[in-house]
């Protein structure tokens, strides 16, 4: 495997906080969709917050605001 134990870590966590995210919220997220955010949420665990982050999460939130069911 490329990754390292950490980050193996922080994506399965990142998996779960988003599964739960989505039932909570009853979003029906696709598995590219739940790949995409959890990648997203790896970035901020190990880079913290940026401006740039914030945008990745806004664009998210929009799509997923916006799709079609």
């Amino acid at each position: 495997m490329a990754q390292n134990k950490d980050r193996q870590i922080a994506t399965q966590s990142s998996l779960k906080i988003v599964l739960e995210w989505a039932g909570t919220c009853n979003k029906c997220i696709t598995l590219k969709e739940l790949v995409g955010i959890t990648n997203v949420i790896v970035d901020y665990v190990e880079n913290g917050y940026s401006k740039e982050l914030g945008d990745r999460l806004d664009k998210i939130q929009d799509h997923i605001d916006h799709k079609k069911s």
